[in-house]
């Protein structure tokens, strides 16, 4: 939890003087950028962050085997992130809009490249949260000044851009002396066979993450192309202010995720508890946090984004709505579904979901605007936990894994 404060007060420190200063186009520009940054992200993650923790917990004590999940891990990484710049490198040759923005971009690719040898995952799988935030904080709050410094005008978007991609390169940097001091990383050992293995591990989750995806990046680079760029402006910025208020409860997933794949084989009534509490735990402060976010909408638009983001309240409300069905799916995939065997179908369905998110904010945001985006992403969330509810009661083994739990 602490990480993840401190992960949200360099961008909420910096984040009212963005919009201050580059205003709501030219901040659009830079969520446009940032979100085909993501993209990169995504495909160079490659799912990583779910079946790297996994592979950790399985390797534990067998230093060999785990030094060579580090670096056959951080060399598909690397793999990936080629393939996806040459990707759009040809993009922005036919793309004129992308073009345009292409500085922007490449100083906001920044991000992708940190993330080749940020290896937070590792530090996830062994437990040690406390060394995972020390790590992510300090390359944060190192180029928190920076902002101030160089960024003055609406000109500086790809200043800002590669601030914060920088911020991504130190964060690598300092995860991979953390991970070296602890005695995990040796000598480099991998081959292309444990490279390629490591990308065959991680497809599954790579489909979920790609699905998801598709609710938040892919929505702001469907407004840029059919709508204004202030439309992108209000829906990123009032994206970040939910993200603000869902700090806590997105936390749940990550301390819980290791210790229950750790459980699950060994102590299946103990996984069931925890997998509960977690449950109610992301319910409750999703809640409590979408609550008061909806209810100071108005003014939390006005005080830290500016006068020309009115716009941003209405999306606030539609996207804070969202996070009470899209936390609890998430967590509900992947504490109960993944662990009994159903990662493929998970992904399948969030793909499917993906794919709804798509056609309705293809359909709305040409008449509503963000207001469209921002529905499209509350419904589609909406049916995933419909379904992953309807699959849980309706499979035995689902069933009975929690009933274990009344039973004395």
């Amino acid at each position: 939890m602490v990480w993840q404060v401190g992960n949200y007060i360099v961008p909420l420190a910096t984040f009212p003087y963005l919009t201050r200063v580059l205003g709501a186009a030219h901040f659009g520009v830079l969520g446009y950028a940032t979100a085909i940054a993501t993209y990169g992200m995504l495909v160079t993650e490659w799912g990583f962050f779910l079946s790297g923790p996994k592979a950790v917990v399985e390797r534990r004590g067998q230093p060999g085997l785990l030094n060579e999940l580090v670096w056959s891990t951080m060399i598909a990484k690397g793999c990936l992130c080629a393939i996806s710049f040459v990707i759009l490198l040809v993009i922005a040759r036919f793309d004129s809009k992308l073009a345009l923005v292409c500085p922007v971009v490449l100083a906001a690719w920044l991000t992708v490249i940190g993330n080749v040898f940020t290896l937070n995952w590792l530090l996830q799988g062994l437990e040690r949260f406390s060394v995972f935030s020390a790590v992510a904080l300090t390359g944060r709050f190192l180029t928190l000044p920076l902002t101030f410094v160089f960024v003055h005008r609406s000109s500086d978007v790809a200043i800002a851009a590669g601030i914060q991609g920088g911020s991504a390169i130190f964060t690598g940097f300092f995860s991979l002396i953390a991970v070296w001091r602890l005695g995990v990383l040796r000598r480099p050992c991998a081959s292309a066979s444990s490279v390629w293995l490591r990308i065959r591990e991680g497809a599954d989750m790579f489909v979920s993450s790609a699905s998801v995806s598709l609710f938040s990046v892919t929505n702001a680079v469907i407004l840029a192309s059919m709508t204004t760029p202030y439309q992108v402006g209000i829906y990123i910025a009032a994206d970040k202010l939910k993200t603000a208020g869902n700090m806590v409860p997105a936390q749940i997933t990550t301390v819980c995720y290791p210790r229950v794949t750790a459980l699950f084989s060994t102590q299946s009534r103990a996984a069931a508890r925890l997998t509960v509490i977690g449950a109610a735990a992301t319910f409750s402060t999703t809640v409590a946090g979408a609550l008061a976010f909806i209810y100071l909408s108005a003014p939390l638009s006005t005080f830290v984004l500016g006068a020309g983001f009115q716009g941003a309240s209405s999306v606030l409300k539609l996207l804070c709505f969202a996070t009470v069905f899209g936390n609890l799916a998430y967590f509900l995939g992947l504490q109960v579904l993944v662990p009994f065997g159903s990662a493929r179908t998970r992904s399948m369905i969030m793909l499917a979901a993906g794919v709804l998110n798509v056609a309705l904010a293809i359909v709305l945001t040409p008449r509503f605007g963000a207001d469209g985006a921002a529905a499209s992403f509350l419904l589609a969330e909406m049916a995933i936990l419909v379904i992953y509810v309807a699959m849980i009661l309706s499979k035995p083994s689902l069933r009975n894994h929690f009933a274990q739990l009344l039973n004395r």
